[in-house]
């Protein structure tokens, strides 16, 4: 009975979050991405890809609050960094990428020993231009499928061992079991990083998957559905061609962090960010220390 009251409560908060992202541009339009827009004349949409549960099945939640519980000392952190881009409309998405090209996902895990902080990085731009570059040199260059880039698979992915350059505009923290720290941590050991891709394994894939292992479903990826012909600097130009291109599903940090943030309102984890900028951005990385496991993981700093 208790299981099935859960999943009860557990779909009744997947519809509230849902109805949460679909109205975010009303109520934090000056903080928050507009994620939802509803087809418009032109073709073009946007909206967030809902989940169908929160919690898996073998989740560890406390029978009378439904919520994730863990053993003293052991915790898993999502940290991210939104780029709050515009996806009003075509050009608007366009425009704000173009602006701030960047956004990134990563995870500590601790334990009562010590805490690593680690990601997937990649798309650096070296032996390829970036996505977002790739595809805006197609546009100016008259290619009939300028988005047909973003299906690449970039070789240049990469291990993030320790922090990024960039501080995340988004902290969450949630109590896991010993057990799921060993697994989770065996998983990032395992896990080859080498290549990276905007439809699959990037940062917040990686970020999501290691959230699966501690029992919980995160909302994460957007569906847009861009026309074939938008204005952008002045003329007219061509997206897609091939009806392949026509939508664009990717994992995008500005909807996690949506996501996070509402878990957190829910009680459902908790807010690190302050702690997190106030006392262990730009810290020494001797508490991140992964060298034991270095060989096998490849990358480390």
């Amino acid at each position: 009975m208790k299981r099935k009251a859960a999943e009860t409560e557990d779909q009744g908060a997947l519809l509230s979050v849902m109805r949460w992202l679909a109205g975010i541009a009303i109520k934090c339009s000056r903080r928050q991405p507009r994620l939802f827009v509803p087809a418009q004349p032109d073709g073009w949409s946007a909206q967030p890809i809902a989940i169908e549960r929160r919690f898996a099945a073998d989740a560890d939640l406390d029978p009378v609050t439904g919520i994730p519980v863990g053993d003293e000392g052991y915790y898993l952190y999502i940290l991210n960094e939104a780029a709050n881009w515009d996806y009003s409309t075509t050009e608007s998405l366009i425009f704000s990428i173009w602006q701030r090209p960047w956004a990134h996902s990563w995870l500590i895990l601790e334990s009562p020993e010590k805490r690593v902080q680690f990601g997937h990085t990649g798309d650096l731009g070296q032996a390829k231009p970036r996505y977002h570059a790739g595809a805006l040199q197609r546009i100016r260059e008259g290619h009939p499928d300028p988005l047909g880039y973003l299906w690449q698979t970039m070789a240049d992915g990469r291990l993030q061992a320790g922090q990024p350059n960039r501080p995340p505009t988004f902290v969450w923290r949630m109590p896991i079991t010993r057990c799921r720290h060993q697994r989770i941590h065996e998983s990032v050991v395992q896990r080859t990083y080498d290549q990276f891709g905007l439809q699959t394994d990037n940062c917040t894939d990686m970020v999501v998957a290691t959230a699966l292992l501690a029992g919980l479903h995160l909302i994460h990826r957007i569906r847009i559905t861009p026309p074939q012909v938008v204005k952008i600097w002045g003329r007219k130009r061509r997206l897609w061609t091939d009806s392949r291109y026509r939508i664009v599903d990717f994992s995008a940090p500005d909807v996690l962090e949506t996501d996070l943030r509402h878990l957190a309102q829910l009680g459902i984890g908790s807010d690190a960010t302050q702690w997190y900028l106030t006392s262990q951005w730009r810290r020494s990385h001797r508490d991140m220390d992964l060298s034991r496991d270095s060989e096998a993981m490849g990358e480390l700093s």
